[in-house]
């Protein structure tokens, strides 16, 4: 495996002139081609005006775009780089990571973004696997992961290189743009591949319906390398918007103080990042006059929290959202005012641009209120999986996404998910969902979450582990008495045989419950009570 060359990148200032010259000379610049092309048009029509604060400075357009040529000039100048070769980014939310992102893509190279914390063996599988042959990063991050960036050289991307200029017009709707490496909160990582045509009609249809305005102000808590954050980041930034990255979701609180210290205008999270504000913060107590709305995704939130999130933040609307990465983070959305009359896992209607039915084992569309596999079609659908044909063609058919989720259709149109087609459970010849065992839990017992992870038992074979965390305040919940409660009222094959309480769910780089990790717990924990025995 050939050496990564490793590019430090500083937020600088580059030759914006000389760009907007080349610009006007060729004629070339067309926000509809590509994502290079859409940035430097937004960056050059507010280049004067703010696109990011964080907690200590602001950037505008015209700065965050010549930190872009700056990277794009470097990786022309790497006698490794090529066309379409893949850059792998370990960034943080930052000026840099925004720089870094669409510098590759006016380079002509494809984005892999990474969590700068990943592990060192889905690095190394990621690596090896696009053949990348470039990182760019930050200092601070070469320093505690020599682990994985010790073995090649080293280059600061020089601010305001006059030398090259980034060269974005071979670029296509239809090329690959990015690799989102994602195994959600299970199974192994799998590479998205995205087109700029992806992208772009994503943010699009993000705008429209969240209508989004150069006037708003994004509070970006999503990491960016994250399906989700990226949407966010785009649809807002090629919207000529003002994004705000400040507050911390382990202190909920200081969440509350950006919106008010910035005047936010939105924010949008994971589930837990609501259930915290929920728990630990001044929602509802604390004004928040700029606030437009918030929106959640990436899993399910219990309809009475998102009630209660409605609530507290109304005037300002809540919208709660359904997508995956194959379909470029979204998918579905709940128009806010249909939430109070709408049932739990209701995801709503198909975005703009979007086509979603519900259809049984032959791809017939199902009849109200019964169930099916939820596909989705559109431009937002991605090119396939990363050196992984026969997986793709597994997943699209006939130019539809086959989501792997199950849903229903009730009769006004309206879809509703019913948990993850892979996600059954086979128990003494019996299939169970996950959902069904967690949803009896949290009705019956004063509990937040409970999630539920198959556990396998040396002569037993599969069972069930539950975990479950307790309401606040909660005193007399117990195991023994959850497994009594379930050995009355629920077949044998569903009553947990391990029940584990939990302070806090372990969340992976996605902010979505590391489902693996529990796995792991159980089965630890199952050892343990056999060596007890």
């Amino acid at each position: 495996m050939n050496p990564v060359e490793t590019l430090l990148i500083d937020a600088g200032t580059g030759p914006l002139g000389l760009w907007r010259s080349r610009c006007s000379f060729d004629g070339a610049l067309d926000p509809h081609a590509d994502l290079g092309h859409a940035f430097i048009a937004a960056a050059l029509m507010g280049e004067d005006l703010p696109a990011l604060t964080t907690s200590h400075e602001t950037v505008r357009y015209a700065d965050l775009l010549n930190s872009a040529i700056d990277v794009s000039c470097c990786l022309q100048q790497s006698r490794s780089f090529r066309r379409g070769a893949p850059v792998l980014l370990l960034l943080p939310n930052s000026p840099e990571y925004v720089a870094a992102y669409f510098g590759t893509l006016m380079a002509g190279g494809v984005v892999v973004p990474l969590p700068p914390r990943v592990e060192r063996q889905q690095f190394q599988s990621v690596r090896e696997s696009t053949e990348a042959q470039h990182v760019i990063t930050q200092l601070r991050t070469v320093r505690s992961r020599a682990d994985i960036l010790s073995d090649g050289p080293t280059r600061t991307v020089v601010p305001g290189n006059p030398v090259c200029l980034p060269s974005v017009d071979d670029a296509t709707a239809n090329s690959l743009a990015a690799v989102m490496f994602t195994g959600g909160s299970s199974g192994t990582p799998k590479g998205v591949m995205l087109s700029h045509r992806n992208l772009l009609e994503n943010a699009r249809s993000i705008q429209q319906y969240l209508q989004i305005q150069s006037s708003d102000r994004p509070l970006c808590i999503l990491p960016f390398y994250h399906a989700f954050g990226n949407s966010v980041l785009q649809s807002h930034l090629l919207a000529g918007s003002h994004l705000v990255l400040d507050g911390n979701p382990t202190f909920p609180e200081t969440i509350i103080e950006a919106i008010v210290k910035h005047n936010v205008t939105s924010l949008s999270g994971v589930p837990d990042l609501f259930r915290f504000l929920l728990e630990r913060s001044s929602l509802g107590a604390t004004a928040l006059p700029s606030l437009k709305y918030m929106a959640v995704a990436g899993g399910s939130l219990p309809h009475e929290l998102s009630l209660n999130v409605a609530a507290r933040i109304a005037p300002a609307k809540f919208f709660v959202m359904y997508g995956q990465t194959e379909a470029t983070a979204r998918l579905a959305y709940v128009p806010p005012d249909h939430l109070p009359e709408l049932g739990a896992s209701c995801i709503g209607r198909a975005v703009p641009g979007v086509d979603l039915e519900v259809v049984n084992s032959s791809g017939v569309p199902v009849a109200a209120g019964e169930s099916g596999e939820i596909r989705a079609r559109g431009p937002n659908i991605m090119l396939g999986y990363w050196g992984d044909p026969k997986r793709t063609s597994e997943v699209i058919r006939d130019g539809w996404l086959y989501t792997g989720d199950l849903g229903e259709v009730d009769s006004s149109g309206w879809i509703y998910h019913r948990g993850r087609l892979n996600a059954l459970i086979k128990i003494a010849g019996y299939r169970i969902h996950p959902s069904d065992l967690e949803n009896f839990i949290i009705r019956s017992f004063p509990v937040q979450q409970a999630v539920v992870v198959p556990v396998e038992q040396a002569e037993l074979g599969t069972r069930l582990a539950l975990f479950v965390r307790a309401q606040a305040g909660t005193t007399e919940l117990n195991t023994n008495q959850i497994v009594a409660v379930c050995r009355a009222e629920l077949p044998r094959h569903m009553v947990p045989d391990l029940v584990q309480l939990v302070e806090e769910f372990p969340l992976n780089d996605a902010m979505k419950i590391d489902r693996l990790r529990l796995a792991a717990l159980a089965a630890e924990a199952t050892l343990q009570k056999r060596k007890i025995a």
